[in-house]
């Protein structure tokens, strides 16, 4: 055992299981068995300036074949329990699953959803390297949340996970989908979902003669996962309100259902065809999850306190020594208060530009300076959920961060405003940062005036109305996602192309993760699962499309699987290492609208199939590689997720129809309870503008946003850079530069503004960068513990303000919530104006 690492039996675990600690010792594996001594400067594998010396590896998107980073050497075979050097030492310990198999064949309820079924022959609960040494993660954020160490005998397939998990999701994907047609909207994440179950669940047990024992978190692991999937509602509900309340077609519930789950399920499908590239590799870490693994051992007492130095007999992390569990608790109820503030009693904490409250009426300051339109360069806010807008900072690698907030800063603080004031584009005329596109009166484009009635569109009327105009910030948005669609393919070939190769050959590829090999206690959903579930859905899909008045052929539907498929690998493995993923609505949009001009309905299903099927199936690998985490055996968590996505899809088409003939105006203005589907609205706006008017309007040569798909060639060429740079100075910062998270970071503005990636940036430098290097035990200890403390409680305090106040009317009249609201940057106040019956721009268009 390397010197200062003392492994300490756990006082809390929620099952008592041992293994051999090389010869002749014995020890509790529940919880994590690590307490770094004094004597190092980090638990696990750790550089001495206590930087993770997988930083690198972690970089470039994966270098497993790098023997620097390798500090676990492979050795090959080893699930066959033998060590090649020494056959007289196990590397790996096995389990004895008699006691789960002879409970189960003594009750007939048990043996029917008996999890050892599952199982292969022979289980692991833990490896051991050729020194002898315990087997983990090469990467430290992974160290910090995840034990390198199973229990095969922890029930799953239980009577309680299928109730729950149909209870769950029914409620869920009804309540988010009611108030996805409302505006304000509410959205109850599935943290919500994590967190409930352990009081409802875990205290009471909820044993009975059907569950074999005591809720477990691979159960937890499980609901979760399942809620996950089904929580957010499906894109497809906003395409079929764009059809029924804009387009007032008549659409069968046939048609809905099969919208709803083959979009859905046809990136299932291809999800798990792609798992040897962007789940099962220790470089495909996932970064979001590790905050929810760490949640469900923090919750269940599983592990991770015996982290810290020893001094006077005591573990402490850099002085800490709160347990996880307490240390959670704290910071939940604390988050849940404080949120209440900037949530409902003073919302002028979350949008505090107090410059624009000094100078409300000063153009220039509301537009640097502001949120709402502005460009939120003061980056100053007490909500959380500005800060994690994007994603949760703790989660997210510094160096992620920081090539983001470098684009933000160059493109968006220094770019934008240049190209705004001197009016290119006669952007000048329109707010600084918008999502709208507008006419030459400086309103929102009104696409109903360029289109007849049966919504083909009119080049006369279209030449007395206006050309449409982009705001600038809209325009550089569009731009970097150009370039990161083509950066992301070239990185992935500089970066990953021998290894995507080498798995095509061998899953295993040059390294395997310790957690990927305890995985292999169970048996795997294989491939030809997932082949039939994407060749159905594909069937399904065509079906869908020709039967119904989809105004799309066939062959535009190929395309747009073909721009699903060839994403799929480079944006997963970009999204498994950085927390950051290319959005293609804009390219299908585009591709649609130069494939089917004039159609709009087919341009909704150019990027319903575009790329909605790529998106589900990056969150369907994002819960597989939990389940890895979590060790979920991969059959069960597959009926669990097709079982729940099927009852989510049918639940959110039924609340759904019920809202369209229960409640009197939906999905228009004058809806006093604010049910004006505005998803629904902007998915009908974009398929006029992309669909009926089209896109060779705007970008084709001689156009005025011709010169915007250069960078398509700019994102193509800058990684070939930023490899030079990182194999002729792999340890400066600028040897770290990342082209497709440089083009991908700043996706979200807009809506986002830079407040959201500032305050971002400033908490990951906090922790991520500078406590993870003065005090690497408090990072590795706390680090996940706090995002999910932090997470969950405003996450509930959000739905009971929602819930309980807003919704039935309650509301606070002061200045703390109106200060902001009278502000130009509010009232998204140009640099330039109109007056009545005066326009800008272009004397002539066509």
């Amino acid at each position: 055992m390397p010197k200062g690492i003392n492994r300490h039996p756990s006082t809390s675990s929620e099952d008592s299981n041992t293994y051999s600690e090389g010869p002749g010792q014995s020890i509790s594996y529940t919880n994590t068995p690590y307490v770094a001594s004094s004597t190092i400067e980090q638990v696990g594998h750790a550089s001495k300036n206590g930087d993770s010396e997988d930083d690198d590896a972690y970089l470039n998107f994966d270098n497993d074949e790098n023997p620097k980073k390798n500090v676990h050497e492979q050795v090959k075979g080893s699930e066959s329990i033998q060590s090649i050097t020494d056959p007289t030492r196990r590397i790996s310990d096995e389990v004895d699953t008699s006691n789960l198999d002879k409970k189960s064949k003594s009750n007939f309820f048990l043996r029917l959803i008996s999890s050892s079924s599952s199982l292969v022959s022979k289980q692991a609960n833990c490896y051991y390297d050729d020194k002898g040494e315990l087997e983990d993660s090469i990467y430290s954020e992974v160290r910090a949340s995840v034990p390198p160490t199973d229990d095969p005998t922890k029930p799953v397939n239980t009577w309680r996970t299928w109730v729950l998990t149909a209870i769950f999701v029914i409620v869920f994907a009804a309540v988010n989908q009611f108030f996805s047609l409302r505006y304000p909207s509410l959205t109850i994440n599935f943290i919500v979902a994590q967190i409930l179950l352990f009081p409802l669940v875990g205290y009471r047990r909820f044993s009975f003669f059907l569950n074999p024992g005591p809720f477990n978190t691979k159960e937890h692991a499980t609901i979760t996962i399942a809620v996950s999937l089904t929580s957010s509602t499906a894109y497809a509900t906003n395409i079929l309100s764009a059809q029924t309340s804009f387009y007032n077609q008549e659409l069968s519930w046939g048609y809905k259902i099969l919208v709803v789950l083959t979009s859905q399920m046809l990136g299932y499908g291809f999800a798990g065809l792609t798992r040897r590239w962007i789940v099962y590799p220790a470089s495909m870490i996932w970064p979001q999850t590790l905050v929810s693994a760490v949640l469900f051992r923090t919750l269940h007492g599983d592990g991770g306190n015996e982290i810290g130095e020893v001094k006077d007999g005591k573990v402490t992390a850099n002085g800490w020594s709160i347990s996880r569990y307490r240390f959670f608790t704290y910071i939940f109820i604390a988050a849940f208060v404080v949120y209440w503030f900037p949530g409902f009693i003073f919302t002028a904490l979350s949008y505090f530009t107090f410059l624009c409250w000094i100078w409300p009426k000063n153009r220039v300051v509301n537009q640097l300076f502001g949120y709402n339109s502005g460009l939120g360069i003061l980056p100053v806010t007490f909500d959380w959920q500005q800060v994690v807008y994007n994603n949760n900072p703790l989660a997210s690698p510094w160096w992620v961060i920081s090539n983001t907030i470098g684009s933000v800063i160059l493109i968006f603080w220094i770019v934008v405003p240049i190209l705004y004031y001197k009016g290119v584009w006669f952007s000048n005329y329109l707010p600084m940062l918008s999502s709208s596109t507008y006419d030459n009166t400086g309103k929102s484009f009104n696409s109903s005036r360029v289109l007849n009635p049966d919504l083909s569109f009119d080049q006369t009327k279209y030449e007395s109305y206006s050309p449409l105009y982009m705001p600038m910030s809209y325009s550089m948005s569009t731009a970097l996602n150009f370039a990161a669609v083509t950066s992301i393919f070239v990185h992935c070939a500089l970066y990953n192309g021998k290894d995507i190769w080498q798995r095509l050959r061998d899953e295993r590829g040059s390294f395997e993760c310790v957690h990927r090999k305890l995985m292999r206690n169970y048996r795997e959903a294989p491939q030809w699962w997932y082949l039939a579930l994407f060749i159905v859905m594909f069937g399904l899909s065509i079906f869908t499309i020709r039967y119904y008045d989809t105004q799309c052929p066939v062959w535009a539907f190929i395309v747009a699987m073909l721009i699903f498929i060839i994403n799929f690998i480079p944006q997963g493995i970009l999204e498994g290492i950085t927390n950051q993923h290319v959005g293609l609505n804009i390219i299908t949009e585009l591709i649609g609208g130069y494939m089917l001009p004039g159609k709009p309905v087919a341009n909704l299903m150019i990027k319903l199939y575009g790329f909605i099927p790529m998106r589900q199936g990056l969150e369907f690998s994002r819960d597989l590689k939990l389940a890895q985490y979590m060790k979920v055996p991969p059959r069960i968590l597959f009926s669990v997720q097709i079982f729940a996505t099927v009852l989510g899809g049918i639940t959110q088409v039924a609340v759904q129809e019920w809202m369209r003939f229960h409640i009197t105006d939906i999905c228009t203005h004058k809806q006093s309870d604010g049910f004006t589907c505005p998803n629904g609205r902007s998915v009908y706006n974009a398929s006029l503008i992309w669909g009926a008017i089209g896109p060779a309007k705007l970008f084709s040569k001689g156009r005025p946003y011709y010169p915007l798909l250069y960078f398509f060639l700019i994102g193509a060429i800058a990684p070939f850079f930023t490899y030079a740079l990182y194999k002729k100075f792999p340890k400066a910062w600028y040897g770290k530069l990342n082209a497709p998270v440089f083009f991908t970071g700043p996706g979200n503005i807009p809506p986002a503004t830079g407040i959201n990636y500032s305050s971002w940036a400033i908490v990951g430098f906090i922790f991520n960068y500078a406590i993870r290097k003065k005090a690497v035990h408090w990072w590795t200890k706390y680090n996940y513990v706090l995002a999910a403390a932090m997470d969950s409680g405003v996450a509930v305090a959000g739905v009971v303000i929602f819930l309980c106040v807003s919704y039935p009317g309650g509301r606070l009249d002061w200045w703390g919530n109106s200060v902001y609201k009278n502000t130009y940057d509010w009232k998204s106040m140009p640099y330039h104006s109109v007056g009545p019956n005066e326009t800008f721009g272009y004397d002539t268009w066509s």
